[in-house]
């Protein structure tokens, strides 16, 4: 689990708690943020998820296209 994926878990639990805490005190703006920011969170640690399988995908390529080639690596 990389930061970004550590961040938006974490904007994803206080956007629970923003919400549950809305219903108890009847807010439903308040709820309204909470879900906001849940629904930011989790679309923060899915993108950070694609990013990071992205990353690698495209390493193993160059990796393996570098082989092939018979290229020096580059420093």
């Amino acid at each position: 689990m990389n930061g970004d994926q550590l961040h938006g878990r974490w904007r994803e639990v206080k956007g629970i708690v923003l919400e549950n805490w809305g219903r108890v005190v009847h807010d439903p703006w308040m709820r309204i943020a909470g879900r906001r920011e849940r629904l930011l969170g989790r679309l923060e640690a899915s993108l950070a998820s694609s990013r990071q399988l992205a990353d690698t995908s495209f390493a193993r390529s160059h990796a393996a296209a570098r082989g092939r080639s018979g290229a020096a690596p580059s420093r």
